[in-house]
C-alpha cells in the first residue's frame, strides 16, 4: 500500500461574513476546488459584508493568541500563509509572528486597504502604514491600485495608469521588501490588466474588462492565484488562471439577484479549479 500524499495545507488569516462573498467564504470554498486544505484563522466576523448597510462586527483579536497557541501545542504545520482583510493594527504583529513561527514556504499577502481611492473606514492611518511591514515579508504581494498607491507612498492618481506608471509603483513596493507583487486590476479601455514585478523583470497580462462592479473580486482573485501557487503552478500561470476565472464566473453571475453587493456567484463552477488552476469551461 502506498502512502496518500498530503495535500497542501495553508493558514488563511481573513474575516469571515455571515452573508456576501469576500474573504473566508470565498477563500475556504475555491482553495478547497484546488485541493488545498484550509485552516481559517478569522480577524473578524461580520453579519454580512461591507456592502450591506448596518452590519454587525466582531474583533476576533483577543482570541488569536489563544487560537494560534492551540495550534503550535497540536504541532500543525503550513505550506503556505494566506492573508487578506485585517480587523485591528495588532494583527499586523499577529501576521508576522505567525510567519516568524511557523515558517511557511509561501506567504501570500493581500493588503486589503481599500479601492478606488478611499481607504476603508476601519483601517486607520496607522494601520496603512504598518501594512508595509507585511510587505516585507511577502512572497507574493496582490494590491489593487489603491492600495499600491498606499504601500508606495504614493497619490492615488487613476490617470497615471501607463506601463511606465505601474512598474515604478511596483518596484517601489519591491524596495520594502515584497519578492513578487502583482497589482491587480488596472483599468485601461476595454481591458483589465494585472501587472507583475518578479525576479524575470515587469510583465503584464490582459483580460476582459465588464461595464458593471462586484463585491469580492479581490479576494476571488488572490484566492485562485494562491490555489496556483499551493499545487505547483508558476506565478504567470497562477495569475491567468485567477483572472480566467474571475472573468468566467463574474460574466456567469451578472443576472444572479443582488450580485453587486452579494458578491461573484463562484459556487456552481469551482469543479473548474480542478488540479488549481482554471483551464476554461469543460
Amino acid at each position: 500500500m502506498t502512502d496518500t500524499p498530503a495535500l497542501p495545507r495553508v493558514a488563511a488569516m481573513h474575516d469571515i461574513s455571515g452573508f456576501g462573498k469576500c474573504a473566508l467564504t470565498t477563500a475556504l470554498p475555491v482553495l478547497s476546488a484546488c485541493g488545498v486544505e484550509v485552516c481559517p484563522l478569522p480577524t473578524a466576523i461580520l453579519s454580512t459584508n461591507t456592502a450591506f448597510e448596518g452590519f454587525y462586527i466582531h474583533d476576533f483579536t483577543p482570541c488569536m493568541d489563544a487560537y494560534i497557541r492551540h495550534w503550535q501545542k497540536i504541532g500543525l504545520a503550513f505550506d503556505a500563509f494566506y492573508s487578506g482583510f485585517l480587523g485591528s493594527y495588532e494583527q499586523i504583529g499577529i501576521a508576522r509572528d505567525f510567519v516568524r513561527d511557523f515558517s511557511p514556504p509561501l506567504v501570500v499577502i493581500d493588503p486589503v486597504m481599500g479601492d478606488n481611492g478611499v481607504i476603508y473606514k476601519t483601517y486607520t492611518p496607522r494601520m496603512c502604514e504598518g501594512m508595509k511591514s507585511l510587505a516585507e515579508i511577502a512572497d507574493v504581494l496582490t494590491p489593487n491600485l489603491t492600495e499600491a498607491c498606499v504601500l508606495a507612498s504614493k497619490p492615488y492618481d487613476p490617470d497615471r495608469i501607463s506601463s511606465a506608471d505601474i512598474e515604478s509603483l511596483a518596484r517601489r513596493i519591491a524596495d520594502l521588501g515584497a519578492k513578487r507583487t502583482v497589482i491587480t486590476g488596472i483599468e485601461r479601455g476595454r481591458h483589465l490588466v494585472n501587472c507583475i514585478l518578479d525576479e524575470n523583470g515587469y510583465s503584464e497580462r490582459y483580460e476582459k474588462r465588464f461595464p458593471f462592479m462586484m463585491n469580492g473580486t479581490g479576494d476571488l482573485f488572490s484566492s485562485v492565484l494562491t490555489g496556483g501557487l499551493l499545487t505547483g503552478h508558476t506565478l504567470y500561470e497562477s495569475v491567468d488562471s485567477a483572472a480566467g476565472f474571475l472573468s468566467f464566473t463574474m460574466e456567469h453571475s451578472r443576472y444572479y439577484p443582488d450580485a453587486a453587493r452579494r458578491g461573484i456567484c463562484f459556487e456552481p463552477y469551482l469543479y473548474l479549479l480542478k488540479g488549481g488552476v482554471f483551464k476554461g469551461d469543460a
